[in-house]
């Protein structure tokens, strides 16, 4: 299994690793290795750097390992060159055939590839996943890269301010972030602060700006979140189960890869992502007037569901 360690820089993701090593206290543990952002390579030959955790063991044949995990990474022609000639990324590998020639059962990756250019970056994380899978090795792979953490991960740490604060697969973080700091470093949009009241036996979330039904229990102080593909546009209010319906006006359309990201206020801004094709039937442009629908349990709250039911309304209290 991958497990991404995710977090901002200066959240204590290395400090940890660290720690699991055993580098804080000086006791290493001996079925653990570690690769650095920076190779930490001797002047050796690339085979020496290799077999030095090889040595260390007594293993026996050790010319045959090195040679079978410099082919595992394509630099069996680098055996003989000098380590300080290497490029980054040559370095690197080396650095990473050193660090499984051992059969290690633990691996801990300390943002590996965050010196090199993106496309190396896109290279090396495909071939170290697969290298990973096949052997079968439990690892910690640190990164502030939320793209890369969704690439390699099976599961997903989230740390903040030095503590892991939410765990569980790539989709589950990504879709119901636990906390608002979680929400903000990873980007997700459309969060808002406000009260979640029961009207009539519907919940409502509301503040100054907006009001609309929230699958949730009663909430004094609560954070919500609703994610922009779950968020549906149309010129006219439509006739669906979904229990919010808001009017709003367009302020920006910006393509984004495929889709179009398009910044609406209905009381307060929301953020829709649309195809190039929606962007052309709705005529979507700064100043054009559009109903934003979605469900009631589309709003992403800690709290349990309720069930669903037509109903639209404007932007504001009520």
């Amino acid at each position: 299994m991958i497990t991404a360690l995710l977090g901002p820089n200066g959240a204590g993701k290395s400090t940890y690793l660290r720690q699991l090593m055993g580098l804080a206290n000086g006791k290493i543990e001996p079925s653990m290795t570690m690769v650095f952002q920076e190779p930490l390579l001797f002047d050796l030959t690339v085979a020496e750097n290799v077999a030095l955790g090889l040595k260390f063991r007594r293993q026996r044949k050790i010319s045959a390992l090195v040679g079978q995990a410099l082919e595992l990474f394509g630099i069996g022609h680098l055996r003989n060159r000098r380590a300080i000639t290497l490029s980054g990324g040559e370095a690197q590998k080396v650095a990473l055939a050193r660090a499984l020639v051992i059969e290690p059962k633990t691996l801990l990756l300390d943002e590996p590839f965050a010196n090199l250019d993106q496309t190396s970056q896109i290279d090396f994380r495909r071939m170290l996943k697969k290298v990973i899978l096949q052997r079968a090795i439990e690892t910690i792979w640190v990164t502030h890269n939320k793209a890369e953490a969704l690439v390699v991960a099976d599961q997903i740490m989230i740390m903040i301010n030095r503590e892991i604060v939410q765990t569980g697969q790539p989709e589950e973080v990504l879709q119901k972030p636990a906390t608002k700091e979680v929400a903000d470093f990873l980007g997700i949009e459309n969060i808002f602060h406000g009260e979640i009241r029961d009207k009539n036996g519907q919940s409502i979330f509301e503040n100054d700006r907006v009001s609309f039904a929230a699958a949730a229990v009663e909430k004094a102080d609560a954070w919500v979140v609703v994610h922009p593909e779950d968020i549906l546009l149309s010129l006219e209010p439509t006739k669906t189960s979904a229990r919010n319906c808001l009017r709003g006006t367009v302020l920006a359309v910006e393509p984004a890869g495929l889709i179009y990201r398009t910044q609406i206020k209905a009381g307060e801004i929301f953020i829709a992502n649309i195809t190039r094709a929606s962007v052309e039937e709705l005529g979507v442009a700064p100043g054009k007037e559009l109903y934003l629908t979605f469900k009631a349990t589309a709003v992403q709250t800690l709290d349990s569901p309720l069930p669903e039911g037509p109903a639209c309304r404007q932007a504001g209290r009520g």
